[in-house]
């Protein structure tokens, strides 16, 4: 389930920033201007991010700006000062939970009335960060690594990219080697054009690479709109608006409408086309593609049954192997209503937090709470100002991540500590302990610690 949406638009120089959004927020000089509140502001933004250069772009669309904030906003498409480029970060997320889905340099920013209509629409038009911009002129000595000269260029010729995750970017200069002209375009020649700028990262990933992140499951119950449709060597999947997406990471599709592409394949790029407003009703439609090659981990699980893949996962210059041991095909706990979202949320007392992690379920005192996979009881204890009787269980390695559970206000465990459990059996019965507001179940999903969203990895 997707909660309110909210979006957040920064535009900045080297003078001034403004915030269009919810965020009042000042700098040390007193340079932020807080321009409109979302709720009354409405924005319709076109997002599209990808491995090709020319794929990564955005297109704002804000409605009713103050005459002021226009004019700051507005950005010459003949401009070729540098000094005078504008740049601009969108934000956007569910409640207060925003995510950077684009940051670029503005090509023309401008405002009209469109004819018989009162509102007047800036449109702000952006291009990724230092992809055209930025120009280089090196010479590498012969033994020079492809590694050390990729680190060269992009540290001293783009001001605005950092660095992400490189893959298997091996071998040096044989001779001596000149890169000369737009940084980007070397930096392609040098990669053998497996780099791509995502947001404020630039990624080297070869075919069988991807980045080492969570893999979401996308099905009915959570986002996925329509069945996936075969384009040729990849699939086009339409599902709802999902700010978490990367660029070249892993997205596992499980349809039971059309399960035949079912399995875990690589983000090559994607769209995101969304309103939102306070005074209108949009679609919010994040549009993915995904490369379906022979070697990707589901592809290949589907085809020979393998539990291992050819791909390999990419962690700043950290390369290892993607596992296919299981998938995170976990079952509803309980029964009941999700009563508190993962993530930001009001919080419910002046002892909860707002930072959710986990869900809440409403359910009586004394359901049972069943397994959601195989795993092992490894912990159980009391906690007055927060979970109450509280349990965790471990599930293993999936997917490069060990994935453990937490269930919390628990009446009463089940089993001892340490046993082996099995998915769909008992392990204790739900309660009102703790810092609770009423009989529920807390339910949190840990990969490698870190709390993620159990509705994306679960059909809830």
């Amino acid at each position: 389930m997707k909660f309110q949406a909210t979006y957040r638009v920064t535009v900045y120089n080297q003078e001034n920033t403004i915030i269009i959004g919810a965020h009042e927020e000042t700098d040390k000089d007193n340079k932020t201007i807080l321009v409109q509140d979302e709720a009354q502001l409405t924005c319709h933004f076109n997002v599209t991010r990808g491995i090709l250069s020319d794929s990564n772009k955005c297109t704002i669309q804000l409605y009713n700006l103050a005459p002021s904030t226009r004019e700051q906003i507005f950005q010459d498409a003949f401009q070729i000062d540098p000094s005078k480029w504008k740049f601009v970060k969108l934000e956007a997320g569910y409640d207060d939970d925003l995510t950077p889905i684009f940051m670029g340099r503005i090509l023309q920013a401008y405002s009209h009335r469109q004819g018989g209509q009162t509102d007047i629409i800036t449109t702000i038009q952006a291009q990724a960060l230092d992809m055209f911009d930025c120009q280089a002129s090196y010479t590498f000595a012969a033994g020079t690594s492809k590694k050390e000269a990729l680190q060269t260029i992009v540290t001293g010729s783009m001001p605005n990219v950092k660095i992400g995750n490189i893959g298997n970017l091996e071998g040096s200069f044989q001779t001596p080697t000149t890169f000369d002209g737009n940084a980007m375009e070397n930096i392609s020649k040098l990669t053998g054009g497996n780099a791509f700028v995502d947001n404020d990262q630039l990624n080297v990933l070869m075919s069988n690479e991807v980045i080492d992140v969570p893999v979401p499951v996308i099905t009915e119950e959570n986002g996925l709109l329509d069945t996936p449709d075969r384009r040729d060597a990849n699939l086009e999947v339409k599902m709802l608006f999902e700010p978490s997406l990367i660029t070249g990471q892993l997205l596992e599709i499980k349809s039971g409408v059309s399960p035949n592409f079912n399995g875990q394949f690589k983000v090559m790029g994607f769209t995101h086309d969304c309103l939102i407003s306070g005074s209108q009703a949009g679609q919010r439609v994040t549009t993915v593609d995904l490369y379906i090659g022979p070697f990707l981990p589901g592809a290949e699980q589907i085809l020979n049954g393998n539990k291992t893949s050819n791909f390999n996962k990419v962690s700043g210059s950290e390369i290892s192997r993607v596992v296919m041991d299981q998938t995170l095909n976990f079952i509803k706990p309980v029964n009941g209503i999700i009563t508190s979202p993962f993530g930001w949320r009001q919080a419910p007392n002046a002892k909860a937090s707002r930072g959710h992690k986990g869900i809440d379920i409403g359910v009586n005192v004394g359901t049972p709470v069943k397994a959601p996979a195989d795993g092992t009881a490894y912990t159980r204890g009391y906690d007055a100002n927060g979970y109450g009787y509280y349990m965790d269980i471990n599930h293993g390695v999936i997917n490069g991540y060990n994935i453990t559970t937490r269930y919390g206000h628990l009446s009463k465990f089940v089993g001892r500590n340490g046993a082996k459990v099995k998915q769909g059996q008992v392990i204790a019965l739900s309660g009102n302990t703790g810092n609770s507001t009423g009989p529920h179940l807390h339910f949190e999903i840990r990969a490698n610690g870190t709390p993620i969203n159990p509705q994306q990895y679960m059909k809830i």
